[in-house]
């Protein structure tokens, strides 16, 4: 389910988790009337101070979560879309080292250089976005290529120093890139926000049931549904129609090759 999400347009993602979560709710609260306070209202007042207190409580407890958790995975976008703009400027400056050497080697090595930006951009970024994250080997047996390039030129320590830690950069803002990718909001955030949307939805049953009350616990549960897919958008920087793109990458090494 969450990988058809991720390749869903933002819009859908929004209206379809907004309106799962309203019609639930509504769902669950008349069933929970019905079944459960309407037969034990001689046992229990459902409007006593107890019900309220445990109905805020659930509330409260999904605000908490959903803020924590949207501060974080915005967090997350805001620094791998960070590193990637970095990684481009990275590119960049390889790309220019690399011109300033021997033609020869310069030729042959910035078009390792190109291809490697060329299989990130069409290979590595769709990999990244999967549920399940992956790097691309090729371009790791490109950089493998392109290190080996860098020991065959016949120049300084100090300028082979220099081009080493160009790439290692490179190495650098790779894993950067994986680490962001992998960083998504756990399971069992899903499991202990459901049970408390589930708790909150049955305590809505209190109330005596019509349009109007249902109407309030849609418009309620609604907005909890785009909260969380506000989440689901932005769990996975690179997937999706709001996630990061590669351009910086692609637009660093266009000056100069």
């Amino acid at each position: 389910m969450w990988n058809q999400l991720g390749q869903a347009s933002d819009l859908v993602v929004l209206t379809l988790l907004a309106s799962i979560a309203a019609v639930m709710a509504v769902v669950v609260a008349e069933l929970a009337h019905r079944f459960l306070f309407v037969r034990r209202l001689d046992e229990v007042d459902p409007h006593s101070k107890q019900f309220e207190v445990v109905h805020g409580s659930l509330l409260a407890f999904i605000a908490f979560m959903l803020a924590i958790s949207v501060a974080e995975v915005r967090s997350n976008f805001g620094v791998a879309d960070d590193a990637v703009s970095r990684e481009g400027m990275h590119v960049a400056s390889f790309a220019r080292d690399i011109g300033e050497q021997d033609a020869v080697w310069a030729g042959e090595t910035l078009a390792l250089l190109r291809r490697y930006v060329e299989v990130v951009t069409t290979d590595e970024w769709p990999r990244l976005g999967a549920v399940e994250p992956r790097l691309s080997p090729e371009a790791q047996t490109l950089l493998d290529r392109l290190r080996g390039k860098l020991r065959d030129l016949k120049v300084s320590d100090v300028t082979r120093s220099a081009l080493f830690a160009r790439h290692d950069a490179l190495e650098l803002d790779r894993a950067i890139r994986f680490e962001h990718a992998t960083r998504s909001i756990p399971r069992v955030f899903w499991l202990l926000i459901g049970g408390f949307l589930v708790g909150a939805m049955v305590m809505n049953g209190r109330y005596r049931q019509t349009f109007f009350t249902r109407t309030l616990v849609g418009v309620h549960f609604g907005a909890i549904g785009l909260s969380v897919a506000l989440i689901v958008i932005l769990d996975a920087p690179f997937r999706g129609e709001t996630s990061i793109a590669p351009a910086p990458l692609v637009e660093a090494l266009k000056r100069f090759v």
